[in-house]
């Protein structure tokens, strides 16, 4: 009896090229930016920090699997790297926005960096610049869907 070893997967090879150009549009991603930073703003209007808190921590979890995606199926390694940067970037923010926003709820001074007065209430619109950018790095380095028209 001979036993076979299952085989291996082994991670993609790093590759430094750029992939082969492919069309990219980044209106519909603008659009999206727009609708999402204009709708953390209303709920910061009618309900306060809680509730973009709650908007804010879909998009980060949305945030970190993608990078996680990224960084195990992506060959590029500019866009591994910069995954990483966006999600550090957005997560920074996200932590201002979670301790200063439940301060703030509390009629307390902010936290982190109170010199800064309006930081916490600009943080939803940097943590969406890191998906939006997220976005932009799986439509410029993903894989081409493969469409048969024949």
């Amino acid at each position: 009896m001979t036993e076979e070893t299952p085989p291996i997967e082994e991670k993609p090879k790093t590759t430094n090229t750029r992939p082969p150009i492919q069309g990219f549009n980044p209106l519909v991603n603008y659009l999206f930016y727009t609708i999402a930073v204009l709708a953390a703003y209303i709920l910061y209007w009618l309900l306060g920090y809680p509730a973009v808190i709650a908007m804010m921590m879909f998009f980060v979890i949305r945030l970190i699997r993608d990078t996680i995606h990224v960084n195990k199926t992506y060959e590029y390694k500019f866009a591994r790297q910069a995954s990483i940067v966006n999600l550090v970037y957005s997560m920074t923010f996200f932590v201002i926005l979670v301790i200063n926003g439940l301060a703030l709820s509390q009629q307390l001074d902010p936290l982190i960096l109170p010199e800064f007065v309006e930081l916490t209430s600009w943080s939803p619109l940097y943590i969406m610049g890191g998906v939006f950018g997220m976005a932009n790095i799986k439509k410029m380095w993903g894989p081409r869907p493969k469409h048969s028209f024949y």
